[in-house]
């Protein structure tokens, strides 16, 4: 994996405007297929992973949440049974997708089988309770997800749309701390903290 990609735009024999025929606008695409998938999250090494891993060896966890998920499908490759949420348009059928289902069944840490389940609703709307919600540049999705949540559950948050902030300021949370990437940013340290902590990456939180 080439960590010095930072970009689709940047990845070496790739022709950009071949890209945008086939899958129109980065931002807006017209079609997503499992190549897309790895052109924008694995192009820019997925470093989230790392914190999934960590979650899933760490905490009895077994129905994740995703709002806002575009996508990324990487947490099915640690957690058995995902819910993605996201109202994008073209992305439906991402998720049924054969290729990337195999995928999924290729890098999985786990020998159960793989439930994913994709709502193409707006995530105010959901009904249901998890184990852990994932709420990653999605806007406030720890107060409308927030009865999703089961007691005792886990918030991974960032601060994407001030969402951390959103989690620091609740009471129903209780910050647990801070995931930490080197440099080189392939390997994470999960850092206990008891005092709210501003991080560019992901918070840990537990509701009450």
């Amino acid at each position: 994996m080439n960590h010095k990609i930072l970009s689709v735009f940047d990845l070496e024999g790739k022709d950009l405007e071949k890209f945008l025929e086939k899958y129109g606008d980065i931002f807006e695409p017209k079609y997503v297929d499992l190549e897309y998938y790895k052109l924008y999250y694995l192009g820019k090494f997925d470093h989230d992973r790392l914190i999934f891993e960590y979650m899933a060896q760490t905490y009895e966890i077994d129905k994740v949440l995703y709002p806002g998920s575009f996508i990324h499908i990487t947490p099915s490759f640690d957690f058995e049974n995902v819910t993605y949420v996201d109202i994008y348009p073209n992305i439906e059928d991402f998720f049924s997708d054969e290729d990337v289902l195999k995928y999924i069944e290729l890098h999985k840490n786990y020998q159960s089988p793989t439930t994913i389940c994709y709502k193409e609703i707006s995530y105010v709307n959901l009904e249901g309770q998890y184990d852990l919600i994932i709420s990653s540049n999605a806007g406030s999705v720890s107060i409308d997800c927030k009865k999703n949540l089961k007691n005792g559950g886990y918030l991974l948050v960032n601060n994407g749309h001030s969402d951390a902030d959103n989690a620091f300021a609740d009471d129903a949370y209780e910050y647990l701390g801070y995931f930490k990437f080197n440099i080189n940013k392939d390997h994470v340290q999960f850092i206990l903290d008891n005092t709210s902590y501003k991080s560019s990456d992901f918070c840990l939180f537990r509701k009450l």
